[in-house]
């Protein structure tokens, strides 16, 4: 009877600790399955937010090509040719106090060549943002397309200053470019303010003009709806919001705001 009873104890601790080996192993498969997507999911997105910053990158250099076609076309060239008219001029038969002023005038020119010419350099290599820094890219910015548009155009900064990582800052600078560049497509704007606020955990930067406006309940057409959604794409990837508020005949306000805190930071008090 004793040796029947500590059989079946035998048997059921047996079975008990065959039962826990079995499901001790498929709790450590599943978790293993777990950490392996969970570290697809983390390769995923770092290969995504790099390709965007590549991508990014690009497009900062093509909006930079594009600027130096018109440059090279509307001003270098216009003033190099009135360097050539001004030193034919000058080697006419003229009194020589115009042909000083000819040449004067031609030196003159040059100088504003050679100006430009650096600032296109400048412009043509997305490190600029990340040497210069966000702030004095959009003011360059700014600045180039008030002379080049005749808008009246204003940057205000506010709160205390701090740089966001450079790829954040390379992609805010974009947003803004493409905000911009729709401004001046678009809106059919006289004027045009970038304010970029700086609080402790949040940065905001609001691009206002006083265009026609649009509908923003009305559908998208095709180019303007993918722009927009890549915008909020890229809002996302930087940890930020973007928000577009605009009606018809009342001007558009764009307002990209982006979470500065790293996110292991989020929730805790100071």
């Amino acid at each position: 009877m004793n040796s029947n009873y500590a059989l079946v104890l035998f048997i059921a601790g047996t079975m008990l600790l065959i039962m826990f080996a079995f499901f001790f192993i498929l709790y450590l498969q599943v978790q293993k399955r777990k950490q392996n997507r969970f570290r697809w999911q983390k390769e995923q997105l770092e290969f995504a937010y790099k390709s965007e910053i590549l991508k990014t990158g690009l497009e900062v250099q093509q909006h930079a090509l594009d600027k130096i076609s018109g440059e090279l076309h509307d001003n270098i060239g216009g003033r190099l040719t009135a360097v050539m008219r001004n030193l034919i001029a000058a080697n006419t038969p003229v009194p020589v106090e115009t042909a000083d002023m000819l040449r004067t005038q031609a030196v003159s020119l040059l100088e504003e060549v050679i100006k430009d010419a650096r600032s296109i350099s400048h412009t043509l290599n997305s490190q600029y943002v990340i040497t210069k820094g966000l702030v004095a890219s959009v003011k360059k910015e700014v600045d180039y397309i008030c002379k080049a548009t005749g808008m009246h155009c204003d940057v205000l900064v506010t709160g205390d200053y701090y740089s966001l990582d450079d790829e954040k800052e390379l992609i805010v600078f974009r947003m803004v470019q493409e905000s911009i560049a729709n401004v001046v497509k678009h809106a059919g704007a006289t004027c045009m303010d970038v304010k970029m606020h700086y609080e402790p955990e949040h940065f905001t930067v609001t691009i206002t003009d006083n265009g026609k406006g649009f509908n923003t309940t009305a559908p998208a057409g095709e180019s303007s709806g993918i722009g927009l959604m890549n915008m909020q794409n890229r809002a996302r990837f930087i940890n930020g919001t973007l928000h577009i508020r605009s009606a018809s005949g009342s001007g558009t306000e764009v307002i990209l705001s982006v979470n500065t805190l790293p996110p292991n930071e989020k929730g805790k008090k100071v």
